[in-house]
C-alpha cells in the first residue's frame, strides 16, 4: 500500500451538533475520493462509518469513527465524530488528535449548542464551518451564516455559495476562481465547471470581494496590494486564505449537502491546501510523572511518540487499537513501550480503516493516524515510544458521569458475566464507571446519559450474550438527629444460667454541623466502666447508627458522649458494651428526634436561549434552587441547587424540553433536610430495614 510523507497528510475532524449530517459529508466524501463505490444514507443504515447496530436503531452516530481518503495525492484522514452532547468524550479525544476541524451546520437547524462547545474545545486549531443539508426543505444559507457569525465565529467568510435553494440546490460558486461548479446529485463525477448564473453575479461579486478583503486585512503586503488595484490573484488569495486560517484570523464557510453529495469537491480542495500538514500544526505537550509539561520536539526520523485516542473491541477480529504518530515513523518492526503501563508492545499489525473495511499497510509517517491491531496491553489514552523517554501525551480529562443505573440480571448467576463483559466494553469506552449501590450493594454503571448506558446494555446482550435490565439507584440519604438529649442509657442484661451477660452505658448526642461525620468523646472518669470496654461501646455505636435508626440510612453528624455506666466483675464483657452502646444511641437517637438528609446536586445545564423558560420552571418544580444564570451567543448556562432524588430522571426530560439540544453536568454539594411531608415516603419505601428491626444479638 502506498506510503505518505508528513507533508502529503491532512488530518481533520467533523464536529457539530447531532443531525447535523456529519456522517452524510464523510460518506460524501469518500465517495468523491472513490474510497467507496456507492454514496450510502444515514436513515437507510449502509453508511460506511455507522455499521454498528445501535446506530442503525438510533440513526446517529453513538462513537466516534475514522476514515481515510486520497485526494490530490494527499492522504486526508477523517474522524467522524458523535454529535449528541452524551458522547461528547468521544468528539473531544478526536480534536486532541487532529490539526484542523471542520464544523458541520445544517442548513435547517442552524448553530446548536453542542457545535459551540466543540468548537471551542478545538480554540487554536485551524477551522472551517460546512454549511449542510442545503437540500433540505427550510435550508436557508444566508440565515445560517448569520449564526455562525453571531454565535460561532465572527472570523466566519464564505468561500463557496450555494447555487438554488432546498430541492433547486445543485452546486456552488467557488469565490475565489469565480466558477460555478454544478453537481450531478450522487455521483461521484467531479462537478461541471461552468460560468456564474446570471441571477448570481452581483451577489457572488460582493461575496468575493468581501472574501478578499478579509484576505488582504491578515496580510500587511497583500493589504497594499489589495488596495492599490482591487484585487488578488487566485494563487494570492489561496496562499492568503492558508496563512489566516493557520493563524486562527479567518474561518471559511463553505456550502455543502452531504446527502446529495453537493459541494463535497470545495471542501476536499480546502482540506489539502488550506489545513496544515501535521508538521506546522499546533504544539504537543508532553508530561513526566510529576505532571510537569515540556514540549515535544517532533522529528519525522526520530523516537516515536504516539498516542491512543480510541480503541475498538470486536469479538471476531480482536482489539484495534487507533492511535495519531506524534513523532516519528512506525513500521511493522517497530517496538514501543506503553509510558501508562511500563508494558512492551510490538506494532507489527499496521493498518488502516474506513469504518470496519480494513486494510494492512506498511508504515505510518510522523502525524498519520494508524491503527494497530492485537496489542496486548494498550488502551485508550496510552502513551507508546520507541525511545527511553518516560513522557505521556494526554487526551482531555472526561468529566463525571452524570447519570447511574442499577443492573439486574434476567438470569440468576449472570453477576460475574455480566461484571466480564462490562470489563470488555470499558476497554472501548472508558468512561463506562462501574461501581456498587451503596444500599442494595447491586452491580451499577455510570455513565453520560440514558443513550450512553442503553448502548453499552445493547452491545452487552449482542456481543457477549448477557442480558440486563437497568433501574435508578436508590438515593444515599442520610439520617441524622434532630436536638442534643442527655443522660441517656443503653444497657444490656442476660442471664441464662451460668455467666451473664452485663453492660450499662450512660451516653449524651448531639447533633453536629453538615458533613461533620461521628465522632466519640469517652468522659468516663472514676472507672464505672473499665478502660477496656470502652472501645466496644464505641464500636456498638458504630454498628449501630451504620444500619440506620428510622429508614436503614447510615447516622452522620452526630457526637456520642460516654459520661457513665455499670459493669460487672463476672458477667460483663466487650460483647455486652457493645450491645449496651447499640440499645444506648438507639435510644437516645429517638428521644433526639431524627431526620432524614438528601443529597444535593450542584448541576450546570446548557440550553438553548429560547427553552430558558421551560428550564426555570422545571427546576422549581424538582425543588431546585437557581444561583445564577448567564446567556451568550444564543445559549444560556443556568447554575442551581436541586436534590438528587429530582435528578434521577432528568437526562431524558431535558432531552424533551429542548429537542435534544440541551446538556448538563453535576456533582454533589452537601446534604439537606428532607421536607417533613415527604419522610414518611422515604421511610415507607426504604429497601433496609431500620437497626432496631435487625437489632437481636
Amino acid at each position: 500500500m502506498k506510503s505518505y510523507t508528513t507533508a502529503e497528510i491532512r488530518n481533520v475532524a467533523l464536529i457539530g451538533a447531532k443531525g447535523s449530517g456529519k456522517t452524510s459529508l464523510a460518506e460524501a466524501m469518500l465517495f468523491s475520493a472513490k474510497m467507496i463505490s456507492r454514496l450510502g444514507k444515514v436513515q437507510d443504515g449502509n453508511t460506511a462509518l455507522d455499521f454498528e447496530p445501535e446506530e442503525h436503531k438510533r440513526v446517529a452516530s453513538v462513537q466516534a469513527k475514522a476514515a481515510w481518503l486520497e485526494w490530490k495525492k494527499h492522504k486526508v484522514n477523517v474522524l467522524d465524530t458523535p454529535g449528541d452532547p452524551i458522547f461528547t468524550v468521544e468528539a473531544n479525544n478526536c480534536i486532541r488528535v487532529v490539526d484542523g476541524l471542520a464544523v458541520v451546520v445544517s442548513a435547517t437547524d442552524g448553530i446548536e449548542p453542542q457545535a459551540q462547545k466543540l468548537f471551542n474545545t478545538g480554540k487554536g486549531l485551524a477551522a472551517c464551518v460546512v454549511i449542510n443539508k442545503l437540500g433540505r426543505e427550510r435550508a436557508d444559507f444566508q440565515r445560517t451564516l448569520a449564526q455562525v457569525k453571531e454565535r460561532l465565529t465572527s472570523s466566519a467568510v464564505p468561500v463557496t455559495l450555494p447555487i438554488g435553494q432546498e430541492d433547486k440546490f445543485k452546486g456552488v460558486v467557488d469565490l475565489i476562481n469565480m466558477k460555478a461548479k454544478l453537481y450531478n446529485k450522487e455521483s461521484a463525477d467531479q462537478p461541471k465547471v461552468e460560468e456564474i448564473p446570471a441571477d448570481l453575479k452581483d451577489e457572488a461579486q460582493q461575496a468575493r470581494a468581501a472574501l478578499f478583503e478579509e484576505i488582504a486585512g491578515t496580510n500587511e503586503k497583500l493589504m497594499e496590494k489589495y488596495l492599490e488595484s482591487g484585487e488578488l490573484s487566485e494563487d494570492e488569495a489561496k496562499a492568503g486564505l492558508q496563512a489566516a486560517v493557520a493563524a486562527g484570523t479567518l474561518v471559511p464557510v463553505f456550502a455543502a449537502d452531504g446527502a446529495w453529495n453537493v459541494g463535497t469537491a470545495e471542501v476536499l480542495d480546502f482540506l489539502v491546501f488550506g489545513f496544515p500538514s501535521p508538521d506546522k500544526g499546533r504544539p504537543v505537550t508532553m508530561v513526566n510523572a510529576q505532571g510537569e509539561e515540556s514540549e515535544l520536539h517532533r522529528k519525522a526520523d526520530g523516537d516515536v511518540v504516539m498516542l491512543v485516542f480510541k480503541t475498538i473491541v470486536d469479538q471476531l477480529s480482536g482489539k484495534l487499537t487507533l492511535a495519531r504518530v506524534f513523532s516519528g515513523r512506525v513500521t511493522k518492526e517497530t517496538a514501543a513501550q506503553n509510558v501508562n503501563r511500563k508494558a512492551s508492545e510490538r506494532l507489527g499489525n499496521l493498518q488502516r480503516i474506513i469504518g470496519k473495511k480494513i486494510e494492512t499497510c506498511d508504515d505510518a509517517a510522523m502525524g498519520d493516524i494508524v491503527a494497530v491491531a492485537k496489542l496486548k496491553e494498550t488502551l485508550t489514552g496510552d502513551t507508546l515510544v520507541s525511545g527511553s523517554q518516560q513522557l505521556t501525551v494526554k487526551l482531555p480529562a472526561a468529566p463525571p458521569p452524570q447519570i447511574s443505573y442499577r443492573l439486574i440480571p434476567r438470569n440468576k448467576g449472570d453477576d460475574d458475566k455480566i461484571g466480564q463483559a462490562i470489563a470488555r466494553l470499558r476497554d472501548e469506552d472508558p468512561t463506562l464507571v462501574v461501581g456498587h449501590d451503596e444500599i442494595t450493594k447491586e452491580l451499577m454503571l455510570s455513565g453520560f446519559g440514558v443513550a450512553h448506558i442503553d448502548v453499552a446494555i445493547e452491545k452487552m446482550e449482542r456481543k457477549y450474550g448477557v442480558k440486563v435490565d437497568r433501574a435508578v439507584p436508590n438515593v444515599p440519604y442520610r439520617e441524622t438527629v434532630h436536638k442534643a438529649v442527655q443522660n441517656v442509657e443503653g444497657k444490656h442484661k442476660k442471664q441464662s444460667g451460668g455467666r451473664g451477660q452485663f453492660g450499662v452505658c450512660y451516653i449524651n448526642v448531639k447533633p453536629l454541623p453538615r458533613s461533620s461525620g461521628y465522632q466519640f468523646v469517652n468522659s468516663i472518669f472514676g472507672g464505672s466502666v473499665p478502660r477496656q470496654y470502652i472501645p466496644a461501646i464505641d464500636k456498638g455505636v458504630q454498628e449501630a447508627i451504620a444500619r440506620g435508626i428510622i429508614a436503614g440510612y447510615p447516622v452522620v453528624d452526630i457526637e456520642v458522649e460516654l459520661i457513665d455506666g455499670k459493669y460487672h466483675d463476672v458477667d460483663s464483657s466487650e460483647m455486652a458494651f457493645k450491645i449496651a452502646g447499640s440499645k444506648g444511641i438507639q435510644a437516645a437517637a429517638k428521644s433526639a428526634g431524627m431526620i432524614i438528609l438528601e443529597p444535593v446536586m450542584a448541576v450546570e445545564i446548557e440550553v438553548p436561549e429560547e427553552s430558558m423558560g421551560d428550564i426555570m420552571g422545571d427546576i422549581s418544580s424538582r425543588r431546585g434552587r437557581v444561583l445564577g444564570m448567564e446567556t451568550q451567543g444564543g445559549v444560556s448556562v443556568v447554575k442551581a441547587q436541586v436534590p438528587m432524588s429530582e435528578m434521577l430522571s432528568y437526562a431524558p426530560d431535558l432531552g424533551s424540553m429542548t429537542g435534544g439540544r440541551g446538556s448538563f453536568t453535576m456533582s454533589q454539594s452537601h446534604y439537606d433536610p428532607v421536607p417533613a411531608h415527604l419522610m414518611d415516603k422515604i421511610i415507607a419505601n426504604s429497601p433496609n430495614k431500620p437497626a432496631a428491626a435487625a437489632e437481636e444479638e
